[in-house]
């Protein structure tokens, strides 16, 4: 949860407060956080059988 919440304010910070390269590696740093967090979502929630 805390790493959505760093993705969206990294991609917020990198999108509207600062343009250009910066904003761009702000952008990628923030997907790339979304998408770990979206992973270990679903490695902890995955049920063994």
């Amino acid at each position: 949860m805390l790493t959505v919440i760093a993705a969206v304010i990294l991609f917020y910070i990198g999108f509207v407060k600062i343009r250009g390269f910066e904003g761009a590696a702000y952008g990628i740093l923030a997907f790339f956080l979304m998408g770990v967090a979206i992973v270990s979502f679903v490695m902890a929630n995955k049920k063994t059988t």
